[in-house]
């Protein structure tokens, strides 16, 4: 939600760049990182089928924590942290989300959920990774809604990675219970 409130609540407009003013342009760095607990729980549960991917998408989190940490407290170094962690964040979380995509769709037993939660993140990424080329064929003010939704999207497919892993976790734990009680009754 962030992007949607420095559009509407602050006034700025997007991709122009600017100067830490409000609370919450210090701490957004932090929310790409929070991202890396769904990565972890992804881990758990299917490490062998998904590690490849799973270190790409680690990898552009940090980047993407990485850019605007530096963005906030470094913005007068003239050094291009857009082209270094933005840039590369990016186009390592395309290429992660359609690794793990198709790993997911060769492992029946993981959660189809993630599948098209996954496809979705690399369709949103891609048409992010494109956006530069498409400033020119719209108006601002639809390029900057466009952009908004297309970074609230992420944001929104990574909470509905998390919510389909709690789940998953909730089945597993709920399946693993009907073991154990089952185990200590033959032990009785």
């Amino acid at each position: 939600m962030k992007p949607l409130y420095d559009f509407v609540v602050i006034g700025r407009q997007i991709n122009t760049g600017y100067f830490a003013s409000d609370w919450t342009d210090y701490v957004k760095f932090v929310f790409p990182l929070l991202c890396l607990g769904g990565i972890y729980v992804l881990h758990v549960l299917y490490s062998r089928k998904l590690k490849n991917p799973l270190l790409l998408l680690s990898a552009a989190l940090v980047f993407n924590g990485l850019f605007h940490f530096f963005e906030i407290y470094f913005p007068d170094t003239g050094i291009p942290f857009g082209l270094l962690f933005l840039f590369s964040g990016t186009v390592l979380l395309a290429v992660g989300s359609f690794m793990l995509m198709r790993r997911i769709s060769f492992h029946k037993e993981i959660p189809r959920v993630l599948l098209w939660l996954t496809r979705t993140l690399f369709v949103v990424t891609l048409l992010f990774c494109l956006s530069p080329f498409l400033t020119g064929l719209f108006q601002e003010q639809f390029y900057t809604m466009m952009l908004i939704s297309l970074m609230m999207a992420v944001g929104f497919i990574w909470a509905g990675i998390g919510g389909a892993l709690l789940a998953a976790l909730q089945s597993k734990a709920g399946a693993a219970d009907p073991q154990v009680e089952n185990s200590q009754n033959r032990q009785l």
